[in-house]
């Protein structure tokens, strides 16, 4: 049925062409925001595109029996050419946990076969484990990525994770996987009772705090002084 799911999305992708940007957002309340945006690689277009219609994209996404699969699972989806190098679609749907998001992805058994969440105590894990052999010889059920690219972003302090790059000025782990890749896991734990703070930020609010104890104990001191010298001239009176 998946396979079927991106046949009637992206029917490029099954070339072996296809180009995925992956978004997972955890917000603070642990619901989950998830935004796929789907394409083609330079390779694909260069020799299959330019010879098509300029149309053949925008009315196959204009079709609501292609659109069904997202329809029915309640995603938002919409055409993206402007300000691309290349046509491809954003899907995106908003879950109310990480337990229904992985239940009910629709993109769950794509490039990994499982995809799992546990608890235990305030520490939460994320787990995408058994990924998909790339394959172009054989009838696979479900598609085939020439250049996928996973981010997590969450606003809590991550205990372990295996990305391949952080960025730690936003909180965002990052994972890329393409046809040469054989294995690979998504890996991240973080803890739901710690807030995330940027070290910069965080020396900034310090610096912030400590301005204003000591603009706090200035006003105090001159008060005092002028008080005192109040009190001296009334005497001295």
């Amino acid at each position: 049925m998946l396979k079927k799911i991106i046949i009637l999305i992206i029917p490029f992708l099954l070339t072996g062409c296809g180009s995925v940007n992956y978004n997972l957002n955890i917000n603070k309340d642990l619901t989950v925001e998830e935004q796929v945006f789907m394409t083609a690689t330079e390779e694909y277009f260069d020799i299959y595109y330019k010879n098509f219609p300029k149309t053949i994209v925008k009315n196959t996404y204009d079709d609501p029996e292609t659109m069904k699969p997202l329809i029915d699972n309640n995603y938002q989806y919409e055409l993206k050419t402007d300000n691309q190098q290349f046509p491809g679609i954003l899907a995106k749907k908003k879950f109310n946990s990480l337990l229904e998001y992985t239940n009910k992805t629709v993109f769950k058994g794509q490039a990994f076969k499982n995809i799992s969440t546990t608890t235990k105590d305030s520490l939460v894990t994320l787990k995408a484990t058994d990924l998909l052999p790339y394959i172009l010889d054989e009838d696979v059920d479900y598609y085939l990525i020439s250049r996928l690219k996973i981010t997590i972003k969450l606003p809590y302090i991550v205990t372990s994770n295996n990305a391949d790059s952080v960025n730690e000025k936003t909180n965002t782990y990052t994972w890329k996987i393409d046809e040469k890749t054989k294995s690979k896991e998504i890996n991240i734990t973080f803890d739901k009772s710690k807030i995330y703070i940027y070290k910069n930020d965080l020396i900034k609010y310090i610096s912030i705090f400590l301005i204003c104890v000591l603009i706090i104990l200035l006003i105090t001191y001159f008060r005092k002084i002028i008080k005192k010298n109040k009190f001296n001239n009334q005497f001295n009176d």
